[in-house]
């Protein structure tokens, strides 16, 4: 592998990494486009960092390879280290598991990130499996024997990769392509005697499930019905509920048993794919790995439909929260009061009105508010005194506001009957300048009030 020259914008000549490759697998896209081996590839381009892989083989390069081989090939390739780094289990932790050897800490691992949540079962029931006596369980996720799966369909592409989960017992499918993955000697042979495999369906629902590990790995995130989740919930997610569903029957509760029961019968298989033993995920061969994985999927899908109801606390991410109606509000409207209310209210102001100066003002600029003039201002005046007993010293003339409208209760007519508020504000202004005029200027603006007369000039103006 050549390196790219001082001020070179150009990268050497090989692919780009894809979104959820394997180390190993992008290193070989790489080989065959030098004509090389990975072995020799890695042997004699690494500089000092070669001398750090000793005998290992090119895979185990997908585990945790170390930080020096990793700058190496970053030198060499342009991609950063970091990037790199995700292309490994190790740069999967803690979102994949907790660490890549659990070591003497076996039960504490399982307890935390299997046990710690449910999600078919109510929080706490599925008790307590003994995890530590099984010595080659390195961790979730992690398989006693490691397999090494591809996609018939993506085989067909040369310059396709492998992806670093098909490496674990998370996924039956290619989640781009929904079919079955199979060993990759298999595939490799088929493709090189030019009679590529044929791709073998899978459950839809499994595929459903491949689907969105597919979708958390190359995106960080997986939608669920409930709500989106964060790659880590849902790997955490799916392991809980893989134990949950290989648990046997006589440990859980009626309602948790019969939830099982209906999803194994969904399944068409026998409760727990026939599993006498309960072992760790890991720890079972591959058909009943997949049986379970198959379990699983149906289990999404009937929480998604609402044909079983999750008991755990990730139980509600499966399914749509139900419809809750919300409380429309008070009517921000006032209630018009009809009949026997509004009698009743006018009834207390006349009331009011008759004892209190302010009401009986009120009162009588009410029936003056459409009227202003002189003559109706005496006319309403008599008749709340003659017919109401309203004492004339409550409603003095002088008190009334000016007849007419001021030019901001002018303006804000105008508008209200569509025109334009600027050409409205000039000609509101132009006319007062004119009244001003008439006036010798005696007249202040705040004073004037403009009449019905004025009111019709101005739309005459404005109609134009």
């Amino acid at each position: 592998m050549s390196t790219p020259r001082h001020g070179d914008r150009r990268w050497p000549l090989h692919p780009r990494p894809e979104p959820g490759e394997a180390l190993s697998s992008w290193l070989e896209r790489i080989a065959r486009c030098y004509g090389f081996s990975v072995t020799d590839l890695l042997r004699h381009n690494l500089g000092p960092a070669s001398a750090l892989l000793g005998d290992a083989a090119p895979a185990d390069l997908d585990w945790d390879p170390p930080t020096a081989v990793l700058t190496a090939l970053g030198e060499r390739t342009g991609v950063p280290p970091g990037e790199l780094r995700w292309m490994t289990m190790a740069g999967w932790v803690p979102w994949l598991t907790d660490t890549l050897d659990a070591g003497e800490q076996r039960q504490a691992v399982f307890d935390t990130y299997v046990r710690q949540d449910s999600v078919l079962l109510a929080p706490g029931e599925a008790g307590r499996s003994t995890a530590r006596r099984w010595r080659t369980w390195r961790g979730p996720w992690l398989p006693a024997h490691p397999r090494h799966r591809a996609c018939p369909e993506c085989a067909k592409d040369p310059q396709r990769g492998t992806a670093l989960m098909w490496r674990l017992p998370i996924m039956t499918g290619c989640g781009e392509h929904g079919c079955r993955l199979e060993p990759q000697v298999d595939v490799n042979l088929a493709t090189l005697d030019l009679a590529p495999l044929t791709p073998a369906p899978v459950d839809p629902l499994v595929a459903e499930l491949d689907r969105r590990t597919h979708e958390g790995v190359t995106t960080g995130a997986v939608t669920l019905p409930g709500r989106v989740v964060h790659v880590a919930v849902w790997f955490r997610l799916l392991r809980t509920l893989l134990d949950e569903v290989s648990m046997s029957l006589s440990r859980v509760g009626i309602r948790s048993r019969a939830t099982l029961e209906q999803v194994w019968q969904a399944t068409g298989r026998p409760v727990r794919a026939g599993l006498g033993v309960w072992r760790p995920y890991e720890q079972l061969g591959w058909p009943l790995q997949e049986a379970m994985l198959h379990a699983a999927a149906v289990a999404l899908r009937l929480a998604a439909d609402r044909r079983i109801t999750p008991q755990g606390t990730l139980g509600p991410a499966l399914a749509e929260p139900p419809h809750e109606r919300v409380y429309d509000g008070d009517d921000p409207r006032p209630r018009p009061m009809t009949g026997p209310d509004f009698a009743t209210a006018m009834n207390a102001w006349f009331d009011q009105a008759r004892t209190d100066p302010e009401p009986a003002r009120c009162l009588l600029r009410l029936l003056t508010a459409f009227n202003s003039s002189p003559a109706n201002a005496v006319k309403q005046r008599h008749f709340l005194i003659s017919q109401l007993g309203i004492p004339p010293e409550s409603l003095r003339l002088d008190l009334l506001p000016p007849p007419g409208r001021t030019a901001a209760e002018t303006q804000a007519l105008l508008d209200r009957d569509g025109f334009d508020p600027t050409e409205v504000r000039q000609a509101v202004g132009d006319h007062l300048a004119q009244a001003r005029v008439r006036a010798g200027n005696g007249t202040a603006e705040s004073d004037y009030r403009f009449t019905d007369n004025d009111l019709g000039q101005l739309r005459a103006r404005l109609s134009r």
